[in-house]
């Protein structure tokens, strides 16, 4: 009986680590691989609610400003609207005034001479001298009435024009008074939207701060990668300016040695053609041949001056390069000067556009005690929406860092714009490009509903080992 039992125990042993074991390990393996994709399913789901969440509260900052910005306007009308409003008090009291007037002097002037007409009030005079008179008078009296009708017209005019103007500024601030309106309600809805997400994403503090550490390693990444890039950048720029600084000066020191070579052979040519014409009138006998030979060498001395002349005259022409040497240097300066003179007014690198992170520092999006630091713009656009070059330049590198898919960095004398998160690129290293031209399209996210984000970042080289970055909003328009 013993024995059987042995016997019976150790083949359901057997049998269970033979099949069992192998289905036990398939089952394990899938419910690790659904693990797995659940985990990087809800990674995705927690992505796409932080950048819903991102452009949200994006949406909310533009339209807040929006906001401080109407309620400006309509401060401002107000102002304007009451100070017409002065003025039509003013006038209206003016005109009032000026009719009053000019009424009283009509009738006081009719009283005086009852229902006597201009005619027989001139010839009723007692004298000529007297008609004289009255008719100055009445023709005065005509000017003035004309006058006070030509101002009291004017005064009637300014004040209805007064009054068309308030009635205006009444319809602008009207218009101005419903924008502010549907500002505030689209501001109330994407506070809405966005608290509806925050509330969602709860409990998943931890899930979380894992996304937002892995971003942060990935923009430290992308931030060294960009830094090592231009530096490595300016200083090959560097040394090749100094061999081309080295090699004008190499030409120039040959140019001189050259020229000082020539002018020494032609001084000691001249010395020898003199030396041996001196020595001619010693050979003869006769006075007649001293006399013929004296009469060249004494022209050939004149002959000569002329040539030396010419030789002090191409002094200064050998040094014409140096004096070019400014210019070569300028022209570097000349690059970074134009684009910061359009500091306000670059096009954005994608249209249409949407904002959804910032530049600088920045509270994280639902946990408040967290700050984030953003290197330039994350500008959400249309689905792979064309990317263009804000300012002419050259291509300078073409990265991929984690995270960023393709970089392109394209350099504008001492400033160096970069693109990232490109999905398609049409441009090489070395390409010169122009503003406005195409240097590829956004990446298509397909985890994160078609979504199309571009990276943008505007950067100054002030010396080899500093590099600042730029807020690429105070530059854009």
């Amino acid at each position: 009986m013993l024995v059987c039992l042995v016997s019976f125990s150790e083949g359901g042993a057997k049998q269970r680590t033979s099949k069992n074991v192998r289905q036990q390990q398939r089952v394990t393996e899938q419910k690790i691989k659904q693990t797995d994709a659940e985990i990087k399913e809800n990674t995705r789901q927690l992505k796409s609610k932080l950048n819903d969440l991102n452009k949200l509260q994006a949406e909310a900052q533009t339209i807040n400003a929006s906001i401080t910005q109407l309620q400006a306007s309509i401060d401002s009308l107000a102002v304007v609207a009451k100070a017409a409003n002065d003025s039509i008090k003013v006038l209206d009291g003016k005109l009032s005034e000026l009719q009053r007037v000019f009424a009283d002097i009509l009738r006081k002037s009719r009283r005086n001479r009852s229902a006597m007409s201009n005619l027989a009030f001139i010839f009723s005079s007692e004298s000529f001298t007297q008609a004289l008179r009255r008719a100055n008078a009445l023709k005065q009296f005509t000017r003035w009435r004309q006058r006070k009708v030509d101002q009291i017209i004017g005064v009637k005019a300014l004040l209805d024009e007064r009054r068309r103007y308030v009635d205006s500024l009444m319809v602008q601030n009207r218009e101005l008074a419903m924008r502010l309106s549907m500002r505030h309600a689209e501001l109330s809805q994407r506070t809405t939207e966005a608290n509806n997400i925050v509330t969602s994403l709860k409990g998943k503090e931890r899930d979380l701060k894992k996304i937002l550490k892995e971003q942060q390693r990935q923009a430290k990444e992308l931030d060294r990668e960009l830094d090592r890039i231009i530096k490595e950048e300016q200083r090959k720029a560097l040394l090749e300016e100094q061999k081309r600084k080295q090699r004008e000066e190499e030409e120039r020191k040959k140019r001189e040695a050259e020229e000082r070579r020539k002018q020494e052979e032609e001084e000691r040519r001249a010395k020898a053609e003199k030396d041996a014409k001196a020595q001619k009138p010693d050979k003869s006998a006769t006075p007649d041949d001293t006399k013929s030979t004296k009469k060249p060498d004494t022209k050939k001395p004149d002959t000569k001056k002329p040539d030396t002349k010419k030789r002090d005259t191409k002094k200064p022409d050998t040094k014409k390069p140096d004096t070019k040497k400014p210019d070569t240097k300028e022209s570097t300066p000349a690059l970074s000067s134009d684009f910061a003179a359009n500091k306000g007014r670059l096009p954005y690198p994608v249209n249409p556009h949407t904002i959804v992170r910032r530049f600088g520092v920045q509270p994280h999006a639902v946990n408040k005690n967290v700050v984030t630091d953003n290197a330039g713009l994350d500008i959400q656009s249309s689905r792979g929406a064309t990317v263009k070059c804000v300012f002419d330049g050259e291509v300078s590198a073409i990265t991929l860092p984690d995270g960023y898919n393709t970089v392109v960095m394209i350099r504008h004398g001492r400033y160096v714009t970069i693109y990232a998160n490109l999905g398609t690129i049409s441009v090489r290293t070395g390409d010169k490009v122009k503003a406005g031209q195409s240097i590829g399209t956004v990446y298509v996210d397909a985890t994160d509903n078609d979504r199309s984000i571009l990276h943008f970042e505007i950067r100054k080289i002030v010396t080899v080992d500093n590099i600042t970055r730029e807020d690429p909003e105070k530059w854009l328009r």
